[in-house]
Order: structure tokens, then sequence, then C-alpha cells
């Protein structure tokens, strides 16, 4: 499985423009997971040139991805995604590092 099959798979239609910038950040944080501790000052700026957008942009629309997920997502495969169920939405943070780590769980198994 990769991030945008995975994102698909949690409820998250491909033709938000989101999503292209959540999978692109999956696929940053699974390589290297430290990127999840600099969201505002790497991961949104560098995503955000990439696509030549704002970084404000890309961390609103990460917003939007988590609501999506949230409100109307697979909530029993994003349980399983978080491991754990979770009584809360998941911060941008937190849904890119279980999101990250769920697909290197994957390809490690």
């Amino acid at each position: 499985m990769n991030a945008e099959e995975l994102l698909r798979n949690l409820g998250i239609a491909g033709n938000l423009k989101v999503f292209r910038y959540a999978v692109h950040m999956i696929e940053l944080v699974e390589k290297d997971p430290s990127l999840v501790t600099s969201l505002t000052k790497s991961l949104y700026p560098d995503t955000a040139k990439y696509f030549r957008v704002t970084a404000a942009s890309v961390e609103r629309n990460m917003r939007t991805i988590v609501k999506v997920c949230w409100n109307r997502g697979d909530r029993d495969l994003l349980a399983k995604v978080a491991g754990v169920r979770l009584t809360y939405p998941p911060t941008n943070g937190m849904f890119l590092d279980m999101t990250a780590n769920y697909l290197r769980r994957q390809k490690d198994a």
C-alpha cells in the first residue's frame, strides 16, 4: 500500500486539491520521521514551495483532510492506522505521523 491508496481507503477523495499535498508529506515523513517534529518550520514550507502555494494554505488544507477523514472516513481503518481507537480528531502532525508509520509497518511486515 502507498500513501495515495491509504488516503483513498480512509475516505479522502483524490479530487481534493490538498490530496496531492498530503500524499507528498506522508511520503516525506515515511522516509524521515523526524520531519513530523518540524511541521511549521520545514514540512509545510517545503511542501508549499514544491506546489507553489503558501505554507498557511498547506496547513489549512491538511486540517481539511483530517476533518474529512474524521467526519466521513473509515473510522475502523483510522483506528487500525493509529493503533488505537481515537476519541477525538488527530492533529495534522498526528495524522501525518500515524499514516507514515502505518505505511512503514506495512512494508516491514
